[in-house]
C-alpha cells in the first residue's frame, strides 16, 4: 500500500513540474511579442510616414490613375492601329476621318553587261557589272477629313539621297469626278502608270522608258464609273520635278488626256501585268502636247498612245504603240518618232510565271531603229517577296538618241542597259533582282 501512495506523488510532482516549465515559455514568447508590438507603435510615431508623406503617395497615385483613364478613353473611342487585311501598317481615328497606311518596296538588283568590240573614250572592257539599289520607297497615304486625301512617297536609289518622289492633296469632288495636285506621274504610259512594283519583268521596257512622261507637278481632275475612266492634266511639261519659280520653266503649259475603257473584269485587273485565270480586257489612249516658250531648241511637242491589256486563260498580254511629233522652229530638225511593244506573261503556278517582250524604237535619227527582246521567269515566295531574273538582247547596237523632251531620248540607266557606243555590235544584259513590299 505504501509503495503505491509513493508512485503516485511522483507522478504528480513530475506532471506540475512540466506545467511550470511549459508556463515559463509562453511568458518568454509574450514579452518577445509584446516588445514587436512597441517596436511597431514605436516607428509609426517617426518621420518615416509623416501626413504630408502620405499626401505625395496619394497624389501620385491619383496622376497615375488620371492617365491609365485617358488611355482607356482613347481605347474606347476606338483609336486604331495595327496590321490591315493587306498587311499593311496603318493608322485610324475613331470616326474614320483620318486614316494613315505605310507602305514600302525595295529592289535590289545585279546587273551583267556585255557587248563585243565594245568601244568608247575611257572604256575599253567589253563586260560590266554591278549590284544595285534601284528602288527604295516608304509611301504614306490616307485620308484627313471631308472627302480630303493625301499621299507622299520618299525614295532613294544607290545613286541619290533621298527624295520626295510623288507629294500629291486629293479630294472626292462626287459623281465619280476626283481633283488631284502635286507632283506626281502624267496620266499617259499604260506600262509607266502601272507600279514598279507589279512590273512582270525586272524593269520596264525600252519603248516606255524612251516615250514616258514620268512625273510633273500638276492639277489632275479624274472621272470613272463602272467602264470609262478619264484623266486630265495641266502641267509643267514631261518629266520635271519640283521646277521652282517660274523662271525656270522650260514650257508656256502643258496638257495630258488619257481614257481608258473597262470590256471585261475588275478595274483592279488593270493594277498588274501578271497574267490571271479570270478574264479582263482593257483598252486606252492618252495625248500630250505641251508649247515650249521659244528658248529652247524644241519649240512643241505632240505625244501619243494606244494600248491594250488583256487577261485569260493564265496570260497576261500587253502591247502599246507611241508616236512622238517634234515641231523646233530654232532650225533643228523635226522629228517624228515612233516605237511599239508587246509582252506574254504566261503563270504556270502559284509560285511561277514565265514572260517575254519585244520594244521597238525609230527615234527618227540617223541612229540605227532600236529591236530587242526580254526573256525572263519569276519567282514568287509570297505576296511580298519576288524574284525575278531575265535577258535583254538588243538587236542593235546604237542606242536611239535624244528626243528633246521625251525622258532625254536614252534607255534609262536603270535597265542595266549602256549608252549609245561607236560600234553597231549586239548588246546582252542579264539582270536578277529580290523584291520586297512592305
Amino acid at each position: 500500500m505504501q509503495r503505491k501512495i509513493s508512485t503516485a506523488a511522483l507522478v504528480g510532482a513530475l506532471a506540475l513540474g512540466f506545467a511550470g516549465t511549459a508556463s515559463a515559455d509562453d511568458d518568454a514568447r509574450i514579452a518577445q511579442l509584446e516588445a514587436q508590438v512597441a517596436q511597431l507603435q514605436a516607428q509609426a510615431q517617426g518621420d518615416w510616414l509623416t501626413e504630408a508623406r502620405a499626401d505625395e503617395v496619394r497624389g501620385l497615385v491619383q496622376d497615375v490613375l488620371a492617365d491609365a483613364d485617358t488611355r482607356a478613353t482613347l481605347l474606347q473611342e476606338g483609336m486604331m492601329a495595327g496590321i490591315n487585311d493587306k498587311g499593311k501598317v496603318f493608322l485610324q481615328s475613331a470616326d474614320g476621318q483620318f486614316t494613315m497606311n505605310i507602305s514600302g518596296q525595295i529592289q535590289f538588283r545585279y546587273y551583267f553587261n556585255f557587248q563585243d568590240d565594245r568601244k568608247t573614250v575611257g572604256i575599253s572592257d567589253e563586260a560590266a557589272s554591278n549590284f544595285n539599289i534601284r528602288r527604295a520607297k516608304v509611301k504614306f497615304t490616307g485620308t484627313v477629313a471631308d472627302g480630303w486625301d493625301y499621299g507622299v512617297v520618299i525614295a532613294a536609289s544607290s545613286n541619290q539621297d533621298f527624295f520626295a518622289e510623288d507629294v500629291y492633296i486629293g479630294h472626292d469632288l462626287g459623281d465619280g469626278w476626283r481633283m488631284q495636285v502635286g507632283l506626281f506621274k502624267l496620266p499617259f504610259a499604260r506600262q509607266e502608270l502601272i507600279s514598279s512594283s507589279r512590273q512582270v519583268a525586272v524593269d520596264r521596257g525600252m519603248t516606255t522608258e524612251f516615250f514616258t512622261l514620268n512625273r510633273s507637278e500638276q492639277v489632275q481632275f479624274s472621272y470613272g464609273d463602272d467602264n470609262w475612266k478619264w484623266h486630265i492634266s495641266l502641267s509643267d511639261g514631261a518629266n520635271t520635278g519640283f521646277t521652282g519659280l517660274p523662271g525656270g520653266a522650260s514650257n508656256d503649259f502643258a496638257f495630258t488626256v488619257r481614257g481608258d475603257y473597262r470590256f471585261d473584269g475588275e478595274w483592279s485587273d488593270a493594277k498588274s501585268e501578271f497574267g490571271s485565270d479570270s478574264d479582263a480586257l482593257f483598252v486606252g489612249g492618252a495625248v500630250h502636247y505641251e508649247k515650249f516658250d521659244g528658248g529652247g531648241v524644241v519649240d512643241d511637242n505632240l505625244v501619243w498612245t494606244i494600248d491594250a491589256l488583256w487577261k485569260t486563260g493564265g496570260f497576261g498580254i500587253t502591247a502599246a504603240i507611241f508616236g512622238s511629233h517634234i515641231s523646233n522652229d530654232a532650225g533643228g530638225a523635226d522629228l517624228d518618232q515612233y516605237g511599239a511593244y508587246g509582252q506574254v506573261d504566261y503563270v504556270l503556278d502559284e509560285k511561277w510565271d514565265v514572260f517575254g517582250r519585244y520594244d521597238y524604237i525609230d527615234d527618227d535619227t540617223a541612229a540605227d531603229e532600236l529591236h530587242a527582246l526580254t526573256v525572263g521567269v519569276n519567282y514568287h515566295f509570297n505576296a511580298n517577296v519576288k524574284f525575278t531574273t531575265d535577258i535583254v538582247f538588243t538587236l542593235s547596237g546604237d542606242n536611239p538618241t535624244a528626243a528633246g523632251a521625251i525622258n532625254g531620248g536614252e534607255s534609262s540607266s536603270g535597265l542595266g542597259l549602256q549608252g549609245t557606243y561607236t560600234d553597231d555590235d549586239e548588246q546582252i544584259a542579264w539582270r536578277a533582282q529580290l523584291q520586297l513590299l512592305f
